[in-house]
């Protein structure tokens, strides 16, 4: 078990499985050049912020992960019961030649070709307490370029808003094959204080070391990275648990946000 993670700075890096769907293009095609490691990640779309607890910004999953090959990793379907499960698992697919040259050229006609860094926050001007939509294009060279939307599903009439949504409607267009589950590597467990257990809850004894000891992300926030020999034993732990069960360890007792991490994820980063 480790307190944080993540691949070596400046490398594509892999999640996992993928088989080409498109060859390595060049920037004279897209405007930029595909990783040519089918297993690189090639696009996030990440959500951070909104009117959240401040574990939730540490917590929370990507909303989708596309690789070079054509891979895309979301979370897994959730059900409507209270309490649902406290680890859900994430599931892929893999897209069809059509659905990747969709999706690349909607990246192309995005500003994530032509800024490194960029952001549209004009909805702050009627909408409070939304989240920030965070989509990462991930070059061949190992760079990064970034752009930022808050509220985005509710902003409108900015062009790059309307070639955003372009993005977002080619990707989740590949979410129609047929899924399966990713094989879970590591898990990240966010620990904060509970307070008293209610009757809904179930407290179980924390078995992987003491919370407490753990490093803080921010007020009184613990988090944990679970891989290696304690994997297994954390993934049924969590597997037959719901999200109102706590955990007690040292004396306290706290409630748990659980997630796995994706190959190219370092863990306990604060979005």
């Amino acid at each position: 078990m480790a307190a944080c993670g993540g691949g070596e700075v400046g490398q594509p890096d892999p999640v996992g499985g993928g088989t080409p769907t498109t060859e390595p293009s060049s920037p004279d095609i897209w405007g930029f050049e595909v990783p040519t490691n089918p297993d690189a990640v090639l696009l996030e779309w990440l959500s951070v912020g909104g009117f959240v607890p401040v574990e939730y910004n540490v917590g929370r999953a990507p909303r989708y992960v596309l690789t070079a090959g054509g891979e895309l990793y979301s979370e897994g379907p959730t059900t409507l019961e209270y309490p649902g499960r406290q680890l859900v698992r994430f599931q892929k697919v893999q897209l069809n030649q059509a659905q990747m040259s969709a999706v690349l050229a909607a990246i192309s006609n995005t500003e994530l070709v032509r800024v490194r860094e960029g952001s549209n926050e004009s909805a702050n001007q009627t909408v409070a307490d939304a989240d920030t939509s965070v989509f990462v294009l991930h070059h061949a060279d190992g760079t990064t370029s970034r752009y930022s939307i808050y509220a985005f599903g509710l902003a409108s009439g900015d062009d790059d808003v309307a070639e955003f949504q372009a993005l977002a409607d080619a990707v989740e267009a590949g979410r129609g094959g047929e899924t399966s589950e990713a094989a879970i590597e590591r898990l990240q467990v966010v620990f904060s204080p509970s307070g008293p257990a209610e009757e809904l809850n179930t407290v179980l004894d924390w078995p992987f070391g003491d919370i407490a000891g753990a490093p803080e992300v921010f007020n009184d926030v613990r988090c944990f990275e679970i891989s290696g020999d304690d994997l297994a034993a954390a993934v049924d732990l969590f597997g037959g648990a719901n999200s109102a069960t706590f955990y007690e360890s040292g004396g306290e007792t706290w409630r748990a946000l659980v997630r796995p991490l994706l190959a190219n994820e370092e863990a306990c980063v604060v979005r």
